[in-house]
């Protein structure tokens, strides 16, 4: 068993797979016709098992549920590393990455306004 797929609120979906994909080096995995003006479009890390549903104008989306915290924890390697190649992308950083007593810590937003955490195990040197 396993989280298949999280519902992303974004006001553009084309824009927010772009700023996935062109910034995170995520994969665009399905981008399906579901009936006038609406998509189901994924994105997710290379080989991950889950994805983000980019949801616009369905879902109970609305525009006051796009932007601001997310409650989504990335896992990555070095958070120092993934701020700094992310940064060279234009990814926007709302905390820079410190060393926690629970492992490297930095926030990001996406082209959305949607802020997420961003996590590794060990502390990387700062």
């Amino acid at each position: 068993m396993y989280i298949s797929a999280i519902s992303l609120f974004v006001n553009d979906t084309d824009r927010a797979a772009a700023f996935f994909t062109e910034k995170l080096g995520w994969e665009l995995k399905r981008n399906d016709p579901m009936g006038e003006g609406m998509r189901w479009m994924t994105v997710a890390p290379p080989d991950a098992r889950t994805a983000f549903v980019l949801v616009k104008g369905f879902g109970n989306w609305s525009q006051e549920k796009v932007g601001g915290w997310t409650g989504v924890v990335i896992e990555v390697d070095d958070v120092f590393a993934t701020n700094a190649a992310w940064s060279a992308k234009g990814v926007e950083f709302t905390e820079a990455p410190s060393v926690q007593f629970y492992g490297g810590w930095a926030q990001f937003k996406d082209s959305e306004g949607n802020e997420f955490g961003l996590h590794s195990q060990a502390p990387a040197n700062g």
